[in-house]
Parts: C-alpha cells; sequence; structure tokens
C-alpha cells in the first residue's frame, strides 16, 4: 500500500467519480440479496432458541402472554452434523497429472498443511461448518498478507460473512459476476491512523450493511464502512482482476492507479480470492440452504405443540371457578388455599360457585407431536 499510486503528472483512472459508480452497484447488488440476509439472521435466531419472536412477527406465535417453550432438537441435529463435520476433517493430497509432476506433487503435499496449520485452519473449517448448517453456504477468503512471517507474506485464510459480501444478483458462480464486493466496519480512530488523508472525511455514509440480532449493544456510531471492491479489466487481451478499497467516495488504494499492478492485476490468477462452499445447493445463487431451513418448520410445529399441551396442562392444574357477582362469598379468602375458613354473608346457594372443568388433553396430539420429532430425525438423518 506504501507503493506510488500513479506517476507523475498522470491522471489516476480510479477516483472519485468511479467510485461512486461502485457504491451505486454496491447497493444495487444488496437489494438483490436482501431475501438471504433476512434467512440468514432469521436463522440464527433459530439456533440460539430465540425464534418466537420471528414467530411472532409472521402471525404464529400465539396470544400474547401464552407459554412459549422451545425445544432443542434442531439444535441437536446441528451439533451432530459439526460433530461428523469435525470427525471427517480433510487433507490436502496433491496427486501428479504426469510423471514428471511427481517431485512437485510430493513437495506441495508437504507444504499444504504447513500453511494451513499455521492459518489455524482447522479452527476455521470449524467455523465455517457451523456458519455452512446453519445458513447453507460457508466463504472462506484465501488472500495474500505481506506482514506475515515478518514482512516476508504469506497465504492468509479467513472465514468470512455473507452479510458483508455482495455480488451481481442472478449468477451462480461468483466468478461470473461482473463485481464482487467485501464490506468491513473499521473505527475511526484505527483508519485515520492507517490512512491519515481520511482525517475529517469519516462520517455517516449512505449505506449500511445487515447484522445479526446481538445479546450485546454493539455501538457502530464511531466506525466507517470499509469497501474493498473486485473487479475484472482486459490487458493485452488477458482477463486481470483488480482491487480498489475505499470509504465514501475517498480511495485508499487502487491496483489501476498502481503502474506495477495495472497491467498484472490483484492476484496472478485472476479470480476472486473467495471460495463459496455450500451445503444444499440452489439455482441462480452461489449460496444454497442448510439444516435450519430443512428444519424450522417441524421445530415450529413441535413447539406450537408443546405450547398447546402446556396450556391445556396449565389450564387443567389450576382450580378456578364461576362465582356470580351477586355471591356471598369472600372471593380472596376462597382463593388462598392456606385459610382454613371462608367468611360469606347469607346463605349460600349451590350456584353462587362452580368449578371450571377442562376438557382432558387427548393423546392423539402427544403421538402427533411425537411423529414431527421423529419426522425432523429422518429428514436431517440424524438418528
Amino acid at each position: 500500500m506504501s507503493k506510488t499510486q500513479k506517476t507523475a503528472g498522470e491522471k489516476p483512472r480510479i477516483g472519485e467519480q468511479e467510485v461512486r459508480r461502485a457504491a451505486e452497484l454496491l447497493k444495487k447488488y444488496r437489494q438483490g440479496k436482501v431475501n438471504l440476509e433476512r434467512r440468514i439472521i432469521d436463522n440464527e435466531q433459530f439456533w440460539k432458541l430465540r425464534h418466537w419472536p420471528q414467530m411472532e412477527k409472521k402471525g404464529e406465535g400465539g396470544n400474547p402472554g401464552d407459554p412459549q417453550p422451545t425445544s432443542g432438537w434442531l439444535v441437536n441435529c446441528i451439533l451432530s452434523k459439526h460433530a461428523d463435520a469435525m470427525d471427517c476433517y480433510p487433507e490436502p493430497t496433491v496427486l501428479p497429472r504426469e510423471p514428471g509432476d511427481r517431485a512437485e506433487a510430493a513437495k506441495l503435499t508437504r507444504i499444504l498443511p504447513a500453511i494451513l496449520k499455521k492459518n489455524q485452519f482447522k479452527r476455521t473449517y470449524s467455523s465455517a461448518w457451523w456458519y455452512k448448517l446453519k445458513s447453507g453456504c460457508a466463504v472462506y477468503g484465501v488472500f495474500w498478507d505481506a506482514g506475515k512471517l515478518n514482512g516476508l507474506g504469506d497465504v492468509s485464510i479467513r472465514r468470512m460473512d455473507l452479510l458483508n459480501l455482495f455480488w451481481e444478483p442472478g449468477v451462480t458462480d461468483i466468478q461470473d459476476s461482473a463485481n464482487f464486493f467485501s464490506t468491513e466496519l473499521v473505527s475511526h480512530e484505527v483508519l485515520e491512523e492507517q490512512y491519515p488523508q481520511l482525517k475529517g472525511k469519516l462520517g455517516g455514509g449512505g449505506f449500511t450493511v445487515s447484522r445479526f440480532l446481538y445479546d450485546d449493544q454493539v455501538d457502530t456510531s464511531d466506525k466507517a464502512l470499509v469497501v474493498d471492491w473486485y473487479y475484472h479489466t482486459r490487458e493485452k487481451g488477458r482477463r486481470v482482476l483488480q482491487y480498489c478499497k475505499f470509504v465514501g467516495e475517498t480511495v485508499l488504494y487502487a491496483t489501476e492507479n498502481d503502474p506495477e499492478l495495472r497491467e498484472r492485476g490483484w492476484y496472478d490468477h485472476g479470480k476472486y480470492p473467495f471460495v463459496f462452499d455450500v451445503l444444499f445447493p440452489e439455482e441462480g445463487t452461489p449460496c444454497g440452504y442448510g439444516y435450519v431451513d430443512l428444519c424450522k418448520s417441524p421445530q415450529k410445529q413441535i413447539d406450537l405443540m408443546n405450547q398447546a399441551i402446556l396450556k391445556n396442562t396449565l389450564a387443567a392444574a389450576t382450580p378456578r371457578f364461576f362465582i356470580r357477582s351477586d355471591g356471598a362469598v369472600n372471593e380472596n379468602e376462597y382463593a388462598d388455599w392456606t385459610r382454613p375458613f371462608v367468611h360469606t354473608n347469607g346463605n349460600l346457594g349451590a350456584d353462587s360457585i362452580a368449578p371450571i372443568h377442562t376438557a382432558g388433553l387427548d393423546s392423539v396430539y402427544v403421538a402427533i407431536m411425537q411423529s414431527k420429532i421423529a419426522e425432523m430425525k429422518e429428514t436431517a438423518g440424524n438418528r
């Protein structure tokens, strides 16, 4: 980033006008994935057993004040699948394409595990599987970190959040997207320290990203949205990956403004440095759906039946009575089970107080709930 951005007297190719156009594209891309973001946030609430508020928004939560029991059948399914994934943790093995490649393949087979170990990839792999099981897709960001190994540089692998990534709506492979955006909220203090040209220019931007419903109060008032913009150009008939980092309308770095990388591109392979790992694929999107999407319907039905059974149990276990408005019974004494005597005024008629009888719950409803639990186990293959 310390390299000269442009030669003397040469106008930069990427300036405020190009950044404004990129910001408009970013807003358009975000509109294209609104439903995906809503589903991801909703699935996270199911994972945290906080899905009753989500159900209430859709009119599925019952009456106000009703009990809201939550069962962990869906959570147990995800726990089991994650355990299976960690038991099957992969190890890279590079095979030669021809006899002359054997020596190189043997070297790479030893090198790749070392790179993954330095990146603590098993931890990243575990985090990605949690995300994939809940949301249907995990994304790995594979970058070159020039600061690693005391400045020598090395590969860096991170698990990305789909809420911070944006691509052209309708594509199935992100490499077919005309542009790709990766966003991150960074504090003003850090940005001004790294990029002094931003002093006095940071403030509330016109673009925000969706966020999960955190338990903690997350203050973003002192943070700015940093955008990594990836796109392709044609240089001497070759498809070149270009990169631009900007905040607001200020360009922090752009490969097209760098004479050394303008024709070569950001990475020699010419691809966006993001790998989408899909669980259950869908058409028309690089993402998919996960076990929460597969099992949320029976989970909702199980909890709603649990709610109905619990309401019936409470109604049957809590004595309630009809009392005539002109009755002569002291209601407070009658409701207090610790009092041996209840005072009355005048004669007590047979119809002054009558118990409210609650119909018992038929066993068929419990059987239906058990069948829903069995359905979830069968559908998820979690036996």
